[in-house]
């Protein structure tokens, strides 16, 4: 071959793989162009359908619940005050301090009334032996008459038989008489000893009980919520030192309308719950429910007893209560965000088996914090949108996201 066909042949093969190269790009192309076709349309399928969450409605109890707001209150509270006048030396509770019943919380200077106590003793025992010796007395003097009033006897028979002279039978009368009248004076004085004793005895413990009162104690176990002595102060008798609060059990009395009260019995359980909604709940009872009615404001006190589970529960919190009234054993329930309101009646959003949205009409019953019961318009099983439901319209196509 010449040196120019030679050129002519090596064109034409670099003219044939330049062609080929294109064509495949061109195939890849299209090939891509196919594929991102589809995706688009997925995608597009996909956005038309509407992002929600479900849950499945289901049978279960709910109770009936009357709900209203209190402040708790202790079950006792009171003022604790000095029965005596007095110096404060020692404080020795403070406040939210927890106290036995009996417990010190402060005392008073009470060296004055023992003294007087030590000199009411002194003059008891002086009393006592002055008793002891008029006793003694008493006994040898009647003694000395028995024997004389027997000697008498005697004498008395002798001048019967002429013995002995009447003169000494009236001297022997004569010393009876002064026995009979020394046993009256020393009996008087064993009275008065005796008398005396009993007042000393009761001054006794009349000092013994100021003392006692120096010392002032806590009525019944319970929280100290006020302090008002100090170290050093003078004090005079009923002045108010302290407030002690029992705090447990505690106390929400709800005042419920007269038409709702009926429902209510002692011995029906509740609920107190802290504040607002999600904030910390305890179980109680109802207490007692009040015999009248309240001719200004129409309504029933109610009490309800607690004990309660953390310190965050204490007088004077605001809390909601909720008695349950009545509780269904079988009833179909939903969550509460899945009702819809509008027009004053109510709705729910189910998903059907194909996915799309249905818009149903239902009454409600009894609902508690979380759940409300469904008396009709869907069954035990169905599938209720509880977020998105908002956005639905019956036949839309729904795209569950959360459950």
């Amino acid at each position: 071959m010449t040196t120019r066909g030679k050129t002519y042949a090596s064109l034409l093969v670099v003219v044939l793989l330049t062609t080929g190269v294109y064509a495949a790009n061109g195939w890849l192309a299209d090939g891509d162009a196919d594929k991102s076709g589809q995706a688009g349309s997925e995608t597009s399928a996909s956005g038309d359908a509407v992002p929600v969450s479900t849950e499945v409605a289901t049978r279960g109890p709910i109770s009936h619940l009357l709900g209203s707001t209190a402040n708790l209150r202790a079950r006792r509270e009171v003022a604790v005050a000095a029965q005596a006048a007095g110096i404060v030396t020692s404080v020795k509770a403070e406040e939210g301090d927890f106290v036995e019943a009996g417990q010190v919380l402060c005392a008073l200077d009470d060296r004055d009334l023992q003294i007087d106590l030590e000199l009411a003793r002194q003059r008891l025992a002086q009393t006592k032996i002055q008793l002891e010796s008029a006793v003694i007395r008493a006994e040898q003097t009647q003694t000395r008459l028995r024997n004389k009033r027997t000697e008498l006897e005697r004498n008395e028979e002798a001048l019967r038989e002429g013995l002995l002279a009447e003169s000494e039978v009236a001297v022997q009368r004569h010393e009876i008489d002064d026995l009979e009248h020394e046993i009256r004076a020393v009996e008087s004085t064993v009275r008065e000893n005796r008398h005396i004793q009993d007042q000393l005895e009761s001054e006794i413990r009349k000092v013994e009980l100021q003392i006692s009162q120096t010392a002032i104690t806590a009525p019944f176990a319970g929280r100290i919520t006020e302090r008002t002595v100090e170290l050093g102060q003078s004090i005079r008798s009923a002045e108010k030192l302290y407030k002690l609060g029992a705090f447990s059990p505690l106390y929400a009395d709800v005042y419920l309308p007269e038409n709702d009260s009926r429902s209510v019995r002692a011995g029906q359980k509740a609920a107190v719950r802290l504040g607002s909604a999600d904030g910390e709940s305890a179980k109680g009872a109802v207490e007692r429910v009040s015999p009248v009615v309240d001719d200004e404001t129409g309504t029933v006190k109610v009490a309800v007893r607690f004990k309660p589970p953390s310190p965050a529960f204490r007088p004077g919190a605001f809390v909601r209560v909720e008695i349950e009234t009545h509780t269904l054993d079988d009833a179909i329930l939903i969550p509460k965000q899945s009702v819809i309101e509008e027009d004053g009646q109510t709705y729910v959003v189910l998903v059907r088996e194909d996915s799309t949205a249905q818009r149903t009409a239902v009454e409600l019953g009894y609902q508690d914090q979380t759940a409300i019961q469904v008396t009709s318009g869907l069954h035990a099983g169905a599938i209720v949108v509880t977020a998105g439901q908002g956005k639905l319209k019956d036949g839309d196509k729904t795209r569950v996201v959360a459950n």
